[in-house]
């Protein structure tokens, strides 16, 4: 069941002054756990039914001391004949464990037994845990009481007052259901603090080495991250304690619970990792730590404002990291790894503005995504270069003081931006939140211009220019031009590479004119500034998906002048290096020979090597080194097969055909935790095998597995060469779709996503059936938008393809790569 905007601000007039006391009894067994909430809050006018949300078994309902029969509970509703004035309502009963990372999640750890418990409950899953009013602006004090098994050890967004087996939790500040949080098990934890900030860190058992392995680094990032966040905010970080749980089968990367953040634990690193994998990490952290003033102290009214939360974090992630980390600037990183994710959901038939109109919470779970952001951290990022940084942090803190602890909206935040602000900020609003597509800018003829694929919009725009001088690229000059619906194109002077937005600071869609692309492919790592560098990329990925550039043109480009990149950049052009030969092109074993003269040539030891180790096992075709690999024997001095090469190894393998048997034994006992089990899983159903597909498509459809478990499967089942193996299952996955009407929605929609069939030997079926489906009734919203992305991404490749076909091998592609 849903709740819609119109029934939550209905609710939300109602009620007032929300208190939650909830107890659970986790001792219960494996599959279920006893849930008592006693709910006291204020009705306005008592007329109507209020209702509580409630997704599991009631077996009592006492409202104002009257028993309420059985009548009350109807659905995922607990209805109640409420008084003006103080109410209090009781609801007793049970709820199912999960195994999909929603409501209460358990995890049983096959190293040791243990089982640990998580929850998470954005958008609209605190209910299947407890009574609430399940919506972001009934915000509520709450006094959490678990009871757990000995030896256990839970954790809440509040310090314990009473410790196990039964705990008792402090009562929290005003927070919303969907924040409310804990985790239960034999963690092991970690402490630290900073300026008498209690801080704690939590993983389970199995994990601990690696927990204090990293725990120094992380605590620094934390410390100077809540320094520069008090600053910034002028306000210091507004809760009592800050702890962060990695916790087993996550389903996001993090998620923002006051005092107990939970983390995937990806970010704890079992296995060799680069310095842009830390980087990464702790932007993930800073992302979080960032909501804790911009979400938590101040919450979205409703999901329309989704975005406020998560482009705001996501923007402060990032140029944070220059004061908080060793890492440096983080835009131009951000430029290449995620802006074009970005612009390619706009490339999609469900793009959609940054402000999405969500009329339940259904729509609500399927608005998180790259437009909502990364592009809303990049129109974010833009806003705050035209208006100044200090005027937008300014608007920041006013917005934060005027709605503490409350609730807010867009209109609010625009409000607290206007002041002293020389932008027109409506109207930046009305073109960048509120207005769907990506604009794109071309130069052509010595001018720029904004195409009118999109409405024009308001572009202040740096374009940078360059002369080739033998392969040496001399900046010619930079020119300023702002561009508007009235105005929209510029002189910009002839040159041999013009690059329109250079510094990446206005998001928009870059294309390269004939003979800047050229000179691209032919010298780009010649240009001495990365961000410029970093556009460029840009706008020759775009040309890949856009059919205008062929895939292994591209991937050539990578092997000449990626090396001239960062190590985590390089890592971020070369898989795309790799998925434009295998998805977007034609296979080249050219790739693979190259990148492993560049590995051979790498320093021993170095992140280079590891970036280019890496690379090579997702190109390689050669069965002899990818066995040696999955055995643990490296034939490059210094480079130890750590668990993430040989499981990479042992994927390929199994990708291309290579016998597999044997080999997943060893890779097992090298790696015998979950993590080994899900690789274990992806790599089976990867095999090119009628046997291997049939045992995935049974392992999905039964319930053996977690949804963790089953996405790993699901990673391996479509692969790119396996066309006459994969075609059977187009039909199979559209009848599968219609079936799923009960299903878990977290289950279907990952389902829909990695099961499209993409490689087949029946492309013109499949996008005539899907056609069918869409226009049919059975799919939900979500799903539905989840297969018209994937058909529009199969009509995406299948043009790229034609794209490199036609245009290889032309002179080396030079000829017509540049045709349009």
């Amino acid at each position: 069941m849903t709740l819609t905007r119109a029934e939550a601000a209905a609710r939300s007039a109602e009620v007032s002054d929300v208190r939650y006391a909830v107890a659970l009894d986790l001792t219960a067994g494996d599959r279920e756990f006893a849930t008592t909430t006693v709910v006291r809050f204020r009705a306005r006018t008592g007329e109507g039914t209020v209702f509580l949300d409630f997704a599991g078994d009631v077996e009592s309902v006492e409202c104002n001391g009257r028993e309420l029969g059985p009548d009350a509970h109807e659905g995922a509703r607990v209805r109640l004949a409420v008084r003006p004035g103080e109410n209090t309502v009781r609801v007793h009963g049970s709820a199912p464990y999960s195994s999909t990372g929603e409501g209460l999640h358990r995890f049983r750890d096959p190293l040791d037994g243990n089982v640990y418990l998580h929850t998470k409950f954005e958008p609209f899953a605190a209910h299947h845990v407890f009574a609430c009013f399940d919506q972001p602006d009934v915000k509520a004090a709450v006094e959490l009481t678990v009871t757990a098994e000995d030896g256990w050890v839970v954790v809440a967004n509040t310090d314990p007052v009473a410790a196990g087996p039964t705990w008792r939790f402090a009562c929290t500040p005003p927070l919303p259901p969907y924040l409310v949080a804990f985790a239960a098990g034999p963690f092991r934890r970690v402490r630290s603090n900073h300026r008498g900030l209690p801080l704690a860190l939590y993983a389970r058992s199995s994990l601990f080495d690696d927990l204090t392995a990293d725990a120094a680094e992380i605590f620094e990032v934390v410390g100077r991250g809540l320094d520069h966040c008090g600053r910034l905010f002028a306000l210091p970080y507004p809760f009592a304690k800050y702890d962060h749980v990695f916790a087993p089968e996550y389903a996001f990367g993090g998620m923002e619970h006051p005092g107990c953040v939970t983390l995937n634990e990806r970010f704890l690193f079992s296995h060799r990792v680069t310095e842009d994998k830390r980087r990464r990490r702790a932007e993930v952290l800073l992302h979080e730590m960032a909501h804790m003033w911009f979400g938590d102290y101040v919450t979205l009214r409703w999901w329309d404002d989704l975005w406020l939360n998560e482009a705001f974090a996501e923007l402060i992630s990032v140029v944070a990291q220059p004061a908080v980390t060793r890492f440096g600037e983080g835009w131009t990183a951000y430029a290449h790894h995620a802006l074009p994710v970005a612009r390619h959901a706009d490339r999609m038939p469900t793009s959609h503005a940054i402000r999405v109109d969500t009329p339940d919470t259904e729509a609500a779970r399927v608005n998180f995504g790259p437009i909502v952001y990364k592009r809303g951290a990049a129109v974010l990022y833009d806003l705050a270069r035209r208006l100044g940084w200090d005027t937008f942090f300014a608007g920041v803190r006013t917005y934060l003081r005027t709605h503490a602890w409350g609730n807010a909206t867009l209109e609010d935040f625009v409000a607290a931006l206007r002041s002293g602000a020389d932008e027109d900020v409506d109207r930046w609003v009305a073109e960048w939140l509120l207005r769907p597509g990506v604009n794109t800018v071309e130069v052509r003829h010595g001018r720029v211009r904004q195409l009118p694929d999109v409405p024009p919009r308001h572009l202040p725009l740096r374009i940078a220019a360059f002369d080739d001088l033998d392969g040496r690229l001399l900046p010619r000059h930079d020119t300023h031009v702002r561009l508007t619906p009235r105005r929209r194109e510029a002189a910009a002077g002839p040159a041999d590479l013009v690059v329109p937005n250079a510094d990446a600071g206005c998001h928009v869609k870059v294309r390269l004119d004939p003979r800047s692309r050229r000179t691209a492919v032919r010298s780009l790592s010649a240009v001495e500034d990365p961000r410029v560098r970093s556009v460029v990329w840009g706008a020759l990925w775009d040309d890949v998906l856009d059919a205008r550039l062929p895939a292994r043109l591209y991937a050539s480009a990578v092997l000449a002048h990626g090396p001239r990149e960062t190590d985590g950049v390089l890592e971020t052009l070369l898989d795309r290096a790799v998925t434009a030969v295998q998805a977007y092109g034609a296979p080249d074993p050219a790739l693979a020979h190259r990148v492993r003269e560049r590995l051979a040539g790498a320093a021993p030891g170095s992140d280079r090597q590891l970036v280019l180790a890496r690379a090579l096992t997702g190109a390689v075709a050669d069965h002899g080194l990818l066995a040696e690999m999955v055995c643990g024997r490296s034939p490059w001095p210094g480079l130890e097969i750590d668990r993430d090469l040989r499981w990479r190894a042992l994927f390929r393998l199994a990708a291309t055909g290579g016998d597999v048997a044997g080999l997943l034994g060893i890779a097992r006992d090298a790696d015998p935790g979950d993590g080994g089990r899900r690789n274990a899983l992806q790599a089976e159903a990867a095999r090119p095998t009628a046997a291997a597909k049939e045992q995935a498509w049974n392992r999905l459809r039964g319930d053996g597995l977690s949804l963790a478990e089953k996405k790993a499967v699901m990673a391996g089942f479509r692969q790119p060469g396996q066309e006459a193996v994969l075609t059977p299952y187009a039909d199979r996955y559209l009848r599968a779709l219609e079936s799923m009407a009960d299903a878990r929605p977290e289950f279907v929609l990952a389902f829909a996503r990695a099961l499209y069939p993409r490689f087949t030997e029946a492309e013109e079926d499949v996008l005539a059936a899907t056609g069918d489906l869409l226009e049919s009734k059975s799919l939900s919203d979500g799903v539905r938008k989840v297969v018209q992305e994937e058909r529009a991404e199969l009509l995406v490749m299948r043009a790229a393809r034609a794209c490199d076909a036609a245009e290889l091998p032309a002179s080396e592609g030079k000829r017509a790569a540049f045709r349009r």
